[in-house]
């Protein structure tokens, strides 16, 4: 080591070759461009603070400022010669001690000491280099910072004197200063800060007040029109650095530029696949309100054959495995496709799509929907054989009769659970609304209908008495048990299983053994009685056979509709009627099991 030490007190210039790092430094490794960031800054602004060093036999061990260590020694490395004017920096100011307590506790003191520029002082810190004629690179090199932040802070730097001040005196929070840029003028943003000050207002809802109309550029409108498109047809837009987005100016022409794109959209799509008629819909979802109406088909399945079954198995193990090549998943897509099968020409030449844009999918299409069919003209439009009111309340029997199963099935609520707070599903998806909030399973005219008494006793969430949530009443829940709990979290969530009509209640279902006729029987005032006469003629057809053959039996289509409510009401529930009719042990199998087609789960159906 070197003997002629220029000695300040502790403080010594030392050559550089002979410094080194020592092990007892806190940061032994550091990332390759933390390093190159801390060099530029050193050749733009020097050495602003000196080295802490361990003297020992050896030579002097750096225990404090390792990454300016590593800095130097690439700056040397060059040459120095990164910049025109940089002077080399050596030897270097160390702070030195033989003392190794003392070292240690020098770097210590450093590093705790050491702390951010508050955000205030870092914008006037730019902002003066920015007044002496400094470019946004030079200020981003001398600070060790990116273009980016710079040019935010730069973006504060244009506040008011007054709104700098609050935010350095912590009166405002850097969001808050974020979104006081958006004001039109100084007058505008001063007027603000004064509202603002001393009050709980969210940055963003200040965002807002600012830029009103504004749309951002993530918006899914924005998106799915392109910010070019938008600004070729004369719309104008304003860069909101803090979001890396830019806020569009003009919503009334986004809007009618996103309905025009949508609707050209929906007649390509409509054209290629060749459908009868394609809907844009500018809402981000197609509504269940304009669907309701209409008869929805469902795609036809495919069929391989027991070859192209192995044949795919096998593309799909491969796949798995990543060794498939383009060829194979070209193969492994066509069988996929081909299996999964689609609509016919018959159906896509008499149905429609909704075309729309949602902000996860962006452009996603609605298959396939059909009109009802028209009535002739002049001729009488024939009431339905079940009236929507009813149909609802099936349905409303139907998802009861899964809840009542699901209430014993405590793994799979658990799964389903777990599957539903995810956060892979779409909201509208979720098998579990996750809530104290019943699900509407209680028809409104329930005659037939018997629920578990688990499942009738529906929550009140809404009740006036009840546990007031206080830590003893917790522990006196905890303390009847995991079984009491789980038996409770298994019923709750049961209760909130609202898929009733969804391919999963159909799997469930069929999983479960579901039978709805455990919970509900046709009634005369629940359910046949609101039938149309000729939807009874059917069903008394259907399930006694003999009625067409014996004259005791044929003069049921005489009677009126309230009488054959009554007597196929006896039909479901009186063993005696059966008798007189003189049914066989099948038939009266096939009465007890049978459901009209909206309790049912079709296999097709999604």
């Amino acid at each position: 080591m070197a003997k002629d030490f220029i000695s300040r007190g502790d403080l010594r210039l030392i050559p550089l070759a002979e410094l080194r790092l020592s092990p007892l430094n806190s940061r032994q490794e550091i990332a390759a461009e933390e390093v190159e960031a801390m060099a530029e800054s050193l050749a733009v602004a020097g050495l602003l603070q000196n080295l802490i060093g361990h003297l020992t036999p050896q030579g002097v061990e750096i225990v404090g400022g390792g990454t300016r260590l590593r800095a130097l020694q690439r700056l040397a490395a060059e040459g120095w010669s990164r910049h025109e004017d940089l002077i080399p920096i050596d030897p270097v100011p160390v702070k030195v001690t033989a003392d190794l307590q003392e070292a240690v506790a020098w770097a210590g003191t450093e590093n705790s000491a050491r702390s951010a520029l508050h955000p205030a002082d870092e914008v006037r810190a730019y902002a003066a280099m920015r007044e002496r004629g400094a470019s946004l690179s030079r200020i981003a090199r001398s600070f060790a910072r990116s273009e980016a932040h710079v040019e935010r802070r730069l973006k504060l730097a244009d506040l008011p004197a007054e709104a700098l001040a609050a935010l350095r005196a912590n009166e405002i929070s850097l969001e808050m200063a974020k979104a006081l840029t958006f004001a039109p003028s100084g007058e505008r943003c001063l007027e603000v800060l004064a509202s603002v000050r001393g009050r709980d207002v969210r940055p963003e809802q200040v965002r807002r007040e600012l830029t009103p109309g504004t749309v951002p550029s993530t918006d899914r409108r924005a998106v799915f029109v392109g910010l070019e498109a938008y600004l070729a047809a004369g719309g104008t837009s304003q860069r909101d650095l803090f979001a890396d987005r830019t806020l569009l100016e003009d919503e009334a022409l986004l809007d009618r530029l996103f309905a025009e794109k949508g609707a050209a959209e929906a007649e390509r799509i409509r054209a290629e696949e060749g459908w009868e008629w394609a809907t844009w819909v500018p809402e981000e979802y197609v509504s269940w309100t304009v669907t309701q109406k209409l008869v929805r088909l469902y795609a036809r399945p495919g069929k391989l054959s027991e070859g192209e079954e192995a044949e795919l198995a096998a593309l799909e193990e491969r796949e798995a495995d990543d060794t498939l090549d383009e060829p194979g998943r070209a193969r492994l897509a066509e069988l996929e496709a081909r299996r999964e099968g689609g609509f016919t020409d018959a159906q896509r030449a008499s149905a429609g799509i909704f075309v729309y844009c949602s902000s996860r999918d962006g452009l996603s299409v609605e298959r396939a929907y059909q009109q009802p069919r028209a009535v002739p003209r002049g001729a009488a439009e024939l009431a339905p054989d079940l009236p929507q009111s009813l149909i609802e309340d099936l349905h409303r029997i139907r998802l009861g009769a899964l809840q009542a199963r699901l209430m014993d099935q405590s793994e799979l609520m658990l799964d389903l659970l777990a599957w539903s707070l995810g956060g892979g599903l779409r909201p509208w998806a979720r098998p579990l609304a996750i809530s104290p909030t019943d699900q509407p399973i209680v028809p409104e005219k329930g005659e037939g209908t018997s629920y578990p008494p688990r499942l009738a006793a529906r929550l009140e969430p809404n009740a006036s008495l009840g546990p007031d949530g206080t830590p003893a009443e917790f522990e006196a829940f905890r303390a009847q048990g995991k079984k009491h709990r789980n038996q409770i979290l298994t019923e709750a969530l049961a209760r909130t299983f609202c898929t009733g009509s969804s391919g999963l209640s159909a799997a469930l279902a069929r999983q479960l053994g579901v039978e709805v006729r455990r919970i509900w029987t046709p009634t005369a005032q629940g359910f046949l009685g609101r039938c149309s006469a000729g939807y009874l003629d059917r069903l008394w057809n259907e399930l006694v056979p003999a009625a067409e053959a014996e004259p005791a039996h044929q003069s049921f289509n005489k009677l009126k509709k309230g009488e054959k409510a009554k007597r196929l009401e006896a039909l479901f529930a009186d063993p005696d009627t059966r008798e007189a009719l003189g049914l066989s042990r099948e038939d009266c199998a096939k009465i007890d099991a049978w459901v009209p087609a909206e309790l049912g789960w079709p296999e097709g159906e999604e």
